[in-house]
């Protein structure tokens, strides 16, 4: 409906105007009667009745038909005021003509058509509203219609042009003003419940939404049903990288935080911004446009949570701040913003300190597309919008921190390499892929040598240190592709995608050597006077095809190279 009323609630509504109509026919009758008896009137009676008699017969008809569901609401309420517009135009008729009170009916039928209907409807009524009884009154004028009322001495109409033209004109002037404001009335409440609606649903999915992914396409739908815009797209923020990302099945565009456009501008700042295409100054912002495929869009930041502050959560006491004393104040919408009391030396320092900041809330960007050059900016409330999102915020951020707590519980604690639990898991599914596409694996366990030695002698916590310094060894000297984790203790296990066995055997054995040659704290106790590993090799498909059988046999080949003196790699089947 134009007018935000869902048939359900018109329904409704439309029961309650035959409620309405059978209070007006009952107090009309009443009303005439007592004034014919007060006043000693005699005129005839007739003419009410058979209105009054009119009136009743549809509204029984119309209180049966909203019985039943089957029937369109909208086109019962378009009858209901069309008859009752034609029973006023009668009432007028035989009841006084300019002189009649029920002419005034009219606005309050205006009233209604404008909350029922959509506003096309009740400009058409409020031009009947003024047809009908200026029509009645001009034929009875003219003899047309024989001048004919309950009142005898009543006046076909004025004779007096001034006065006809006041009264016409102050009658019109109502009729269309009534029209305009309650339309206009209308609409904002439609507007306002539908916000309220949206945000009622938005509320209702994400109460089972915790994936983040899951959160940002349930608010991107309810935003698209919220402004009527079909095309959108996200964009989210890569803290690690600094960056934006816009992507299309061809082609992705990254945006740097440093870089000042509208995009990032809306993000830090985490304010709606438009942008035209016959208005861009940034490179940035032109590549992305062209990306998306939209000459105007709507940007609207995606925010988590944010209970308080930063300078209250810090107890900043350095009012130079920007964002101190700002109730709704981040430092990093300021330039030379301070954090936890200090100045960063650059711009790249400073952004980096907010990234890694708990309170940084921005999480990403809606791009809205305004489809078509001259679709005005102000079609959406961006106002509203925000709101929307900012109902969201608490979801958005659970949904970030069971992200978090996701990553940690797949992460080794000490060396922030993936634990035994996700190794073996990513193991079973690179095996399914080696085996669909024909590639081999490489799988290697690596084992400190006398390394309750080394606890025993400097205390667990400088094992710890040894431990962690190791991984880092280990994960700078492998592919990024490759999968490193903590298998457990000291005892490392590395996952080679796309390597054959051989090439396994050269990285072990160049590892081997990278971790005899490299310094670690208090070495020189050990045996021999330096840190080495043992390392046991096998690969898909020389050793196994599936992730348990070539663990076993990278685990017997590590056995084995500690048996046979340690410091050494041994693959899989060697004697």
């Amino acid at each position: 409906m134009g007018a935000g009323v869902d048939n359900q609630d018109l329904r409704e509504r439309l029961r309650w105007i035959v409620g309405l109509r059978w209070i007006g026919i009952l107090g009309v009758f009443v009303a005439t009667h007592v004034v014919r008896e007060l006043n000693s009137l005699s005129f005839s009676m007739i003419p009410v009745y058979a209105i009054l008699g009119v009136a009743s017969l549809y509204n029984l008809f119309f209180g049966w038909t909203l019985r039943f569901p089957g029937h369109e609401t909208k086109k019962i309420a378009v009858a209901q005021i069309f008859l009752d517009q034609v029973t006023l135009a009668l009432a007028i008729y035989f009841s006084g003509g300019c002189d009649s009170p029920f002419i005034y009916f009219f606005i309050f039928h205006i009233v209604i058509s404008g909350i029922l209907l959509p506003w096309g409807y009740t400009l058409v009524f409020a031009v009947l509203a003024v047809f009908f009884p200026f029509t009645v009154m001009g034929l009875k004028h003219y003899g047309i219609l024989p001048h004919y009322g309950i009142f005898k001495n009543e006046p076909m109409i004025f004779t007096d042009l001034t006065v006809v033209g006041s009264y016409g004109t102050a009658f019109i002037t109502t009729i269309f003003l009534t029209a305009y404001f309650v339309t206009y009335l209308s609409r904002r409440l439609h507007d306002k419940n539908e916000e309220i609606r949206r945000l009622y649903a938005l509320s209702e999915r994400l109460r089972s939404s915790i994936r983040i992914g899951e959160v940002i396409s349930i608010i991107e739908r309810e935003l698209c049903g919220f402004t009527g815009i079909s095309k959108s797209c996200y964009m989210p923020l890569d803290r690690t990288r600094r960056i934006l990302t816009v992507s299309s099945p061809e082609k992705e565009l990254n945006i740097p935080l440093l870089d000042r456009n509208s995009f990032t501008e809306s993000l830090l700042k985490g304010a709606p911004m438009a942008v035209d295409y016959r208005t861009i100054a940034s490179d940035y912002e032109k590549e992305a446009l062209d990306l998306i495929g939209a000459r105007k869009v709507l940007l609207l930041p995606v925010l988590a949570a944010s209970l308080s502050p930063c300078y209250k959560y810090f107890q900043c006491s350095d009012t130079k701040c920007s964002a101190y004393g700002k109730e709704a104040g981040k430092c990093w919408q300021g330039s030379g913003s301070h954090c936890r009391g200090r100045i960063f030396r650059n711009n790249i320092e400073k952004l980096d300190g907010c990234l890694s900041c708990e309170l940084f809330t921005p999480v990403g960007l809606y791009v809205l597309n305004l489809a078509g050059e001259y679709t005005p900016f102000e079609k959406v409330d961006m106002d509203a919008c925000m709101r929307l999102l900012d109902a969201a915020g608490l979801a958005v951020s659970n949904a970030l921190l069971y992200e978090k707590t996701l990553g940690l519980s797949k992460i080794d604690g000490l060396t922030g390499l993936k634990n035994h639990r996700e190794f073996k898991e990513a193991f079973g599914a690179e095996c399914l892929r080696a085996k669909r596409y024909q590639r081999g694996l490489g799988m290697m366990m690596l084992d400190v040598d006398y390394f309750k030695s080394y606890n025993d002698t400097h205390g667990h916590p400088q094992g710890d240190v040894l431990l962690k310094k190791l991984a880092e060894l280990i994960r700078e000297n492998l592919k990024d592709t490759d999968i490193v984790a903590r298998y457990g203790g000291e005892e490392f296990a590395v996952l080679m995608l796309e390597t054959t066995k051989r090439q396994a055997v050269d990285v072990a054995e160049r590892l081997r050597h990278m971790v005899e040659w490299c310094k670690f704290p208090k070495e020189e106790t050990q045996p021999g006077g330096k840190i080495t590993v043992s390392v046991g090799v096998s690969g898909y498909p020389d050793d196994g095809a599936d992730a348990e059988t070539l663990i076993e046999a990278a685990d017997v080949a590590l056995y084995q190279a500690k048996k046979t003196g340690r410091n050494r790699v041994v693959a899989a089947g060697d004697k």
